[in-house]
């Protein structure tokens, strides 16, 4: 009653078999993805979305007077000139 044969065996690889390649196709035509999403951990996550803020900040130029040279306003007025050269270094 329990035995196992080759075609109890057989039937069973391809039922597990057709059962998987349906679960694919709705999968797909849900526009699911079949391939899992990497995990991310939380310090990933929030250097991600430190970065994804960093670069939606505007930083206003000005202008160099002796160059002509636009540098961030905050942070180093230089332009990159030497010290003695540049008027707008402090």
């Amino acid at each position: 009653m329990f035995g196992f044969s080759l075609s109890k065996l057989l039937f069973t690889v391809v039922m597990i078999a057709a059962v998987w390649w349906v679960y694919r196709k709705i999968n797909l035509l849900t526009g699911g993805d079949p391939k899992p999403k990497p995990r991310v951990d939380k310090a990933q996550k929030a250097a991600q979305e430190a970065a994804a803020q960093a670069a939606d900040t505007v930083e206003d130029l000005t202008a160099c007077p002796a160059c002509g040279a636009y540098v961030a306003a905050g942070l180093n007025p230089g332009c990159g000139r030497a010290a003695k050269d540049c008027p707008m270094q402090k």
